[in-house]
This record gives structure tokens, C-alpha cells and sequence, in this order.
């Protein structure tokens, strides 16, 4: 399995619950043919290990008889024979041990064969070597082995025998052969009493990293389904004793395991899908999606949260219109008309409303690469319109309305024109201008209260992983509580009479305005816009500044310790203190300075050197590297810009949504009730959609009977064309620019 099962490890998703990186270190191959020497000391690892305790049989303790020494020599012998494909010697080798177990122990014979034919260090019976070795002969050495161990009385214990090896606990001859994709061996196998329900659960077969293992789901039915085997799968879920509920480590069904091994490949997606399909039309349980491993999810959840496009695609738009499987179906299409048709959409599981909801898992999962593919599904993509249209542009304007407000009624209130006092004011509660302040004063006061509480709830619901998610998607909720922070010191210094409060004041009204661009992402031109000036500085400018601060230091100290002592009634250096010198070295970098002699330091010389550099270093290398990376990411995210934008304003309908009370959440409630049998009612979403390039293809041509009519309606056509041919075709023409206006959809959806 070593070689073909690595070709099978790629199925598992680095993003799937049961993988993560992590490096694993098989100690032991699963079968190797090649013996590895270490310090020239070559063991074969079939062979029995020295500190084996030779007391598993009460044997004689003679040298022909010594348990150690006949399993070492009798061992060797059987596998060499079972990977050649030596028959003649098989059977010449089962003869010998046979005689053994009669001469050499009072214990039953199937304890000492059994004891033969297993390697004591890993579990590894003689049947499953015979396996990882696949040749012409292996069929008959199969038939040969199990009619031993069925003569012998050990059948049962040989044949569901199990790895004892850490990496590959709980494998059995059933894996290996379902791996080795020998189905007659499998039907085989099950016919003499493999059991089915096994679980192989070792390192290898729970990987932390993909590159060292396959994940499969334990079982031999999983692992059928996981390597395309559609025959074996029929086979098992055929065989009564396979229970298809079994869950594994991670409390993954079959299902799960599917969704795991699913890549962005379609062809492999395509065998995947297949195989799922049909396990869950098959099972008479037709509840088996709903069963959840240890993460509380189920497949589609778990589909969504990894960021499998094509099976959550499958799973959200399953139609089934047999009666006995309709129970499985997640799409319903109610009418038709032409290209017209209206469906139907189950929302369990998808809306807010559900526990580990698709759409929230989507929209604040910052590790699924593609959301954006993702939020374009149906229903998830006419979901989140709707909930835009209904009730979050509302809401999302009166936010703007409320900060915009707060933003001027602060700015009022603090500004001070030039020349007038500077000073805190006492509030005059006798005129009309006081009290205006007053209430701007608790206006603010309330409102960054308001803010601090919400915004802080936010930042506390964020988990220690989801700290990149801050800095990508949730950065406005840290930005609006340093505001709010901020306007309460202020105010606080303020009223108290405080000089410093011009500090708060400055700080607050700077940021109050920046962080107006958030509301940008409520029109799509601005949010695209919005979205570029957030990734260039995230990605470029905060680079830039790391590197420029370190040359700034550097070169401020080294000028500033240049400059020697001003002497009184002389005219000092500008460079007179560290905080100058980075003063004007900044203004050399915006091209504002010059590079003038200063008379006044001790090292001319290397003075003008050290500007020198330092203007090579910043002004001419990094502000141009600055630009180019600027330009790069510009070109970068102008294409993904308008996902990012979605994105972000898909966050922001479900920030809104969290701040309704529930009363509010029942009126705004998405969806309609659908009964569609005595025990099956859903909430549902209805999607009307127009499809010209399918209704085309479903098209048929009616002939009529009558030949008269049938003639006439020819010369019609006939005269029609030559008279009209002109404008038919200038028309046909006009028809196919607005049904394929959109080449890359082909089709025009309209939502109601």
C-alpha cells in the first residue's frame, strides 16, 4: 500500500477537518521488500524482534521445538513464498508447520499456527503479505491459505486478523484487498467471513499532514467509496452485517470521508459526487446527512466550512423526483414555463436561523479561499440579496445617518477657528448655546457607549485563530472602539478642564472621519475603491514604513551625534536634537530638504556622506519601490477587488442581522413554508430563474398530421422568408445580443 496508497494520500484536503500540517514519521513500512541497514545491521522487519517473549506457548524447550527459532525460520519461508508467488513452496512450507504443531506444543494446534503465520512485531499475517504483493498467483495463494486456516479451525481469527503497528492499527486482509482494488478477492473475503465493520485507525490512516498518510474513514466500506470503487460499494451496503452509520476517530461517516477526500478537480469530483449519490439513495436510512461528527457538523456543513465548491454545489441543488428517495432532495422545481422556471430551496441548514449555518461558516471563515465561489451558489447568492433588499440597506443606512451625525456633532463641538480661545469653555446652562452643548456633550457620550459595548462584544467573540480575520474582514470593529474610547477621554478631559484634551480631541476627529470609508461597501464602484487603498496599505505600505523607520533611527542617531554643542550668539545646525534630525531627514525623503553643508558638525565630510546614502537608501530606492509594489497590487486586486467587496458587505448583512431583537428577526424572516408530503414540511426559498441556452436545448419540433395544413403552413413560411429575410435576421440577431448579453453566465437570473 506504501506505493499505490500514496497515489490515493493526494485525495485528502489540506483543509479538511482530519488534516492540518504536521510532519509524521513512519517508523515501519506498511510492506517493503527492501531491507534498510542501520549501523550495517540489516533486520528484516517481518522477522521477530529479540525481546519477543517466548513464553506466548507452553512449548518444549528444545532447539527443534523453540518457538522463536521455528517462527523465524518458518516465517521467512511463508512470506518469501507469498510475495514470489511460489505455490509449490506454500504448500511444501504449510506441510512443515503443519507437522510442528502436532511435535511441538501440548497447546491447540490453530495457537501455534496462528502464531506462524503473524509477525509478532506489527500483527502482519502471511494473508495480508500476499496482498501488498499483488501477482498472477495471488488469487490461489489467497484460496490456499484461507482453505488452511478453515481445515485448521483458525479461519475466522486468521482471516479479520489486525495491524498491531501504531501507524497501521486495525488494518486488515479486507483493506489491503479493497486498496489493491481486487474485487473478486474482496466478494472473497466477505463470502469466508470478513468482517466489514473494522476500523483501521493508526497514524497513517489519520494523517496530520497529507504527505504522510491517507484519510479514507476507517472503514472498508469508506475507503471503497474514496478510491472509486462503485462495485465494492454495492457489495458492502448489499451485505447486511455493514452497519453505513459507522463513525470513525473524528466521528466521520462514510459521507464525511467523502467530503474530505473532494478536490477542486472536477473530474475527481465527478466519481466523488457519484459515489455519494448513490451510498445515500441506497441506504434505506435516508437521514444519514444529518448525522454529525465530533465537530457537530454534518457533510454539507463540513463541505462548506473546507471549501469543497463542487460538493456543496451538489448538495444545496440535489434534485430527486422518485418518491421513494424525494425526502433527499434539497431543490424542488415547482414550475415552467419556456426558459422560465420557479424552484424551490431548502434553507435548512443554510440560513442564520440553523446552528453552524452555511452562510455564516462561509462569510467569516477566513481560511476558505474561495468564499466568493462559494457566496455565487444558490441559494446562498439570492439568500444574501434578499436579506440586502429587505431589511440591511435600511439598517445600513440609518448606521450611516447615526455616525455621520456623531462624526459633525463632535466635530462642532470641539472645533476651535483660529484666534479664538484655545482653552476648555464652562457650560453656561442659562443660554441657548449651552444647552446645545450639553446635549451634544451626552449625545456623544451615549453614542461611544453604545459603540464600546457592541464593538467590544464583537472583538470578544473573535477566537485566538481568528485574529487574521481582524485584520482582513473585522478591522472596523477595533477602529470604531478606539474611537469611541477616545471621544469619551476627550470628553471626559474636557468637562474637567484638562489642557490635553486636544489630544483625544485631534485623535478622535482624524479617525471618526477615516473610518467613514466603511460605509463605502454599501455602493459597489466606492467598495471596489475602498478595498484597494485597504490592501495597499495592509500589503505595501506597512512594509515601507517596518523598513523606512529602521533607516530613520539609524541615520537620525548617527547625524544627530555629529552636530556639536551650539555656542551662544552663533547660528545653531537645524540638526540639533535627534527629533529635528528626523524631522528633516523625512523631508529629504519627501523631496522638501537639501543637502547643505552643516558648518557645525565635527565631521563634515561624513556628514554630507551620511545624507548622502541616506537619500539613496529611501528617496530614490525605497518611495520608488514603494510605487512599483503600489502599481503591482493595484493590478493585483483590481481583478478579485469586486469578491473582496461581496465579501465585505456579506459580513456586514449578517453584523446587522445579529442586531435585531427577535421580534424584528420574525417580520424580516426569508423563506416560505412548503409542504411537499404528509411529514415533509421545509422552509423554503423561491428562485425564479430564466435559462434561454437550456430551454433551447429541450426544444422539440411538432409536426402536424393534417397534410393540408401542413403544406400550407410551408408556403406561408416560405413567402414569409423571402419577403422578410432582412428583418428576420437583423431581429434574431437583436434577440441573441440580449439572451447571451452575458457570455460567461449564458443565462439571465431574476430573483423575486
Amino acid at each position: 500500500m506504501t506505493s499505490e496508497g500514496s497515489t490515493h494520500s493526494d485525495c485528502a484536503n489540506d483543509a479538511a477537518s482530519p488534516i492540518s500540517n504536521f510532519s509524521l514519521v513512519l517508523s515501519k513500512p506498511m510492506d517493503s521488500n527492501i531491507t534498510v541497514c542501520d549501523n550495517s545491521k540489516c533486520d528484516n522487519t517481518d522477522s521477530p524482534s529479540d525481546d519477543v517473549t517466548s513464553c506466548l506457548l507452553n512449548v518444549h524447550s528444545t532447539n527443534k521445538c523453540e518457538p522463536n527459532l521455528i517462527h523465524e525460520k518458518q516465517s521467512h519461508k511463508i512470506l518469501k513464498a507469498v510475495t514470489e508467488g511460489d505455490i509449490l513452496s506454500l504448500n511444501r512450507v504449510l506441510e512443515e508447520i503443519e507437522q510442528l504443531s502436532l511435535e511441538c506444543t501440548d497447546k491447540p494446534a490453530q495457537d501455534f499456527l496462528m502464531y506462524i503465520l503473524t509477525s509478532k512485531d506489527t500483527g502482519k499475517t502471511c494473508l495480508m503479505k500476499a496482498l501488498l504483493n499483488i501477482n498472477g498467483k495471488t488469487p490461489k495463494i489467497v484460496h490456499i491459505l484461507l482453505s488452511f486456516a478453515e481445515k485448521k479451525g483458525f479461519l475466522d481469527k486468521f482471516i479479520n486478523a489486525k495491524y498491531t503497528e501504531e501507524n497501521y492499527k486495525g488494518q486488515t486482509a479486507l483493506h489491503i484487498a479493497i486498496e489493491r482494488r481486487q474485487n473478486k478477492i474482496v466478494k472473497y473475503l466477505l463470502d469466508k467471513g470478513a468482517k466489514v465493520n473494522v476500523r483501521a485507525q493508526g497514524l497513517f490512516f489519520n494523517p496530520k499532514s497529507r504527505n504522510n498518510g491517507f484519510y479514507f474513514g476507517e472503514t472498508p466500506l469508506a475507503l471503497a467509496a474514496c478510491t472509486n470503487q462503485p462495485g465494492v460499494v454495492k457489495l458492502l451496503m448489499e451485505n447486511s452485517e455493514t452497519d453505513v452509520t459507522i463513525q470513525d476517530s473524528f466521528g466521520n461517516t462514510v459521507l464525511h470521508a467523502l467530503v474530505t477526500v473532494t478536490e477542486n478537480a472536477k473530474p475527481h469530483n465527478t466519481f466523488i459526487i457519484n459515489i455519494y449519490d448513490k451510498i445515500i439513495r441506497s441506504f434505506k436510512n435516508k437521514f444519514l446527512e444529518t448525522i454529525k461528527n465530533n465537530q457537530g457538523l454534518t457533510p454539507m456543513q463540513l463541505a462548506a466550512k473546507t471549501g469543497k465548491l463542487e460538493m456543496l454545489k451538489y448538495i444545496l441543488s440535489r434534485e430527486i423526483k422518485d418518491e421513494e428517495n424525494r425526502l433527499l432532495s434539497r431543490k424542488f422545481t415547482d414550475w415552467g414555463y419556456g426558459p422560465v422556471s420557479s424552484s424551490l430551496y431548502d434553507l435548512q441548514d443554510v440560513d442564520t436561523s440553523s446552528q453552524n449555518s452555511i452562510l455564516e461558516m462561509v462569510v467569516y471563515n477566513i481560511h476558505i479561499k474561495n468564499r466568493h465561489e462559494l457566496l455565487a451558489l444558490e441559494p446562498l447568492n439570492t439568500l444574501l440579496q434578499m436579506k440586502w433588499t429587505k431589511f440591511a440597506r435600511y439598517m445600513f443606512l440609518m448606521s450611516f445617518l447615526f455616525f455621520f451625525a456623531f462624526n459633525i456633532i463632535f466635530t462642532f463641538l470641539f472645533y476651535r477657528p483660529h484666534g479664538n480661545q484655545q482653552g476648555p469653555i464652562a457650560l453656561n446652562l442659562s443660554t441657548t448655546s449651552g444647552i446645545f452643548q450639553l446635549i451634544g456633550h451626552v449625545f456623544n457620550v451615549i453614542s461611544s457607549a453604545i459603540l464600546i459595548i457592541h464593538e467590544g462584544a464583537a472583538i470578544l467573540r473573535l477566537k485566538p485563530s481568528d485574529l487574521q480575520s481582524v485584520v482582513s474582514d473585522a478591522w472596523f470593529h477595533v477602529l470604531f472602539f478606539i474611537q469611541a474610547i477616545l471621544v469619551i477621554l476627550a470628553t471626559l478631559t474636557y468637562i474637567s478642564g484638562v489642557e490635553e484634551y486636544l489630544t483625544f480631541v485631534a485623535l478622535a476627529v482624524a479617525l471618526g472621519w477615516t473610518n467613514m470609508l466603511f460605509y463605502t461597501r454599501g455602493f459597489q464602484s466606492l467598495g471596489i475603491y475602498s478595498v484597494m487603498i485597504q490592501r495597499v496599505i495592509l500589503h505595501d505600505v506597512l512594509k515601507f514604513l517596518l523598513v523606512y523607520i529602521l533607516f530613520l533611527f539609524g541615520f537620525g542617531v548617527a547625524l544627530a551625534s555629529l552636530i556639536e554643542q551650539c555656542s551662544e550668539g552663533n547660528v545653531c545646525s537645524s540638526y540639533t536634537s535627534f527629533e529635528t534630525a528626523t524631522v528633516e531627514l523625512f523631508r529629504l525623503t519627501i523631496g522638501l530638504g537639501d543637502l547643505d553643508l552643516q558648518q557645525d558638525s565635527k565631521h563634515p565630510t561624513l556628514f554630507l556622506l551620511l545624507l548622502i546614502v541616506y537619500v539613496i537608501l529611501t528617496f530614490v530606492l525605497l518611495l520608488n519601490m514603494l510605487i512599483a509594489l503600489m502599481s503591482e497590487t493595484v493590478d493585483a486586486i483590481s481583478k478579485e477587488s469586486e469578491h473582496i467587496w461581496r465579501l465585505q458587505r456579506a459580513r456586514t448583512i449578517l453584523e446587522l442581522e445579529k442586531r435585531m431583537t427577535i421580534y424584528f428577526k420574525d417580520i424580516f424572516k426569508i423563506g416560505e413554508k412548503c409542504k411537499f408530503s404528509e411529514n415533509d414540511i421545509r422552509l423554503c426559498l423561491r428562485i425564479n430563474k430564466v435559462k434561454w441556452t437550456e430551454w433551447h436545448s429541450q426544444v422539440t419540433c411538432v409536426t402536424e398530421d393534417n397534410e393540408l395544413s401542413q403544406s400550407n403552413d410551408e408556403e406561408f413560411v416560405l413567402s414569409s422568408t423571402s419577403a422578410n429575410e432582412e428583418v428576420d435576421i437583423s431581429k434574431r440577431k437583436e434577440e441573441t445580443s440580449i439572451m447571451f448579453e452575458n457570455e460567461e453566465h449564458a443565462f439571465l437570473e431574476t430573483t423575486l
